[in-house]
C-alpha cells in the first residue's frame, strides 16, 4: 500500500474494442482537469490490440464486430500511450498474439498485458488480474495449445479455467483486482429491477460468475474493476474480516465517460473522483 503521505492516482478503463485513440483522448482531457499525470492506467479486457489482419483472425467475435482498430498505429510507433497501461484479456482479444506470452509481456512501450493470471506492483499497490470469462463446460479442461488455432473454435481461448483461478488464489492478496466479467452477488436489492431483461442479465441473480466472486472473497482487495456488460455500476462486498471491497463496473469506451474511473489511493484508503463532463 502507498504510505499516508503518498497519493497514487490512476484511471480505469472499460472495454476498449480497439478504440485506443478515443481512450487516450478522454484520458488526456481528464489528466488536464486533474492537473497532474496519471501514475498508470488499468484496463479490464476487450482491449483488442490487433497489429494486423492475422491477429484479428484469432479473435472470437461475429464478423460485423471484426474491426482492426487503432492499435496498429501504436505498434508501428506512429502513436504512443502517454502513461503506463496494464490490461487483462476479455472474450474479444487476439489470443493468437497474446497467448504467445501467457505469462504477460510489454506489447509496446507503456502497454503491458498481465497474462492469463498476473500480478504487478504499481507504486506500492499490488494489482492482480485474471483474463477471460467463465464457461462451465470449459472450466475443468485445459485450454487448447496455440497450434490448434484453425482447427478449434476461437471461443475456446476466451475462457479462464480452474488452474487459472487456483493460480490467482495462490497470490494470496491484492489491493486491486481486475476481472473481465462481474463477480456474482454484487447487485444491491434496490438496483435489481434495472438488470431485468437487459444485456447478459435476464435478472440480477444471473449477473456475473461465482469464480470472480471467489477471488474477491479470498483476496479481499480494496477495489475490483470489471467490464464486459457495457454498463456502469458501483457496488461493494463486505467481508467477515471487517474489510470492504469496492466494485466498479465500467461501460465501453464507445459509450463515453461511463467507461472511465479515476481513483486515489492514500495509505489504506481508496476513493473515486467524479470525472469532468
Amino acid at each position: 500500500m502507498p504510505t499516508d503521505s503518498q497519493e497514487v492516482v490512476f484511471a480505469a478503463v472499460g472495454d476498449v474494442h480497439g478504440h485506443m485513440n478515443r481512450m487516450v483522448d478522454h484520458l488526456r482531457h481528464q489528466a488536464e482537469v486533474l492537473r497532474r499525470p496519471f501514475d498508470f492506467i488499468l484496463q479490464v479486457g476487450d482491449f483488442e490490440p490487433h497489429r494486423d489482419e492475422a491477429d484479428l483472425a484469432t479473435m472470437s467475435a461475429p464478423a460485423k464486430y471484426r474491426q482492426l482498430g487503432d492499435f496498429a498505429a501504436y505498434h508501428q510507433a506512429r502513436r504512443r500511450f502517454p502513461w503506463p497501461l496494464y490490461f487483462i484479456g476479455g472474450n474479444h482479444e487476439p489470443y493468437g498474439y497474446l497467448d504467445t506470452h501467457p505469462e504477460g509481456f510489454e506489447l509496446v512501450r507503456h502497454c503491458h498485458y498481465l497474462g492469463r493470471v498476473g500480478v504487478v506492483d504499481l507504486h506500492g499497490l499490488r494489482v492482480v488480474g485474471l483474463s477471460g470469462i467463465y464457461q462451465e463446460e470449459s472450466f475443468r479442461v485445459q485450454r487448447p495449445p496455440l497450434s490448434a488455432l484453425g482447427s478449434v473454435s476461437t471461443k475456446a481461448f476466451t475462457y479462464f479455467n480452474e488452474r487459472d483461478v487456483e493460480q490467482a488464489l495462490e497470490l494470496g492478496r491484492a489491493d486491486v483486482l481486475l476481472v473481465h466479467d462481474w463477480p456474482s452477488g454484487i447487485i444491491a436489492p434496490e438496483d435489481s429491477a434495472g438488470f431485468q431483461g437487459k444485456r447478459r442479465s435476464p435478472n440480477a441473480d444471473t449477473v456475473g460468475n461465482e469464480y470472480a466472486r471467489l477471488l474477491v472473497d479470498a483476496l479481499q482487495p480494496k477495489l475490483v474493476l470489471c467490464g464486459h456488460m457495457h454498463r456502469s455500476y458501483r457496488g461493494s462486498v463486505h467481508h467477515a474480516s471487517g474489510r470492504t471491497t469496492q466494485v466498479r463496473c465500467l461501460a465501453s469506451v464507445e459509450q463515453g465517460l461511463d467507461a472511465f474511473g479515476l481513483f486515489h489511493f492514500r495509505g489504506d484508503a481508496c476513493s473515486e473522483t467524479l470525472l469532468d463532463r
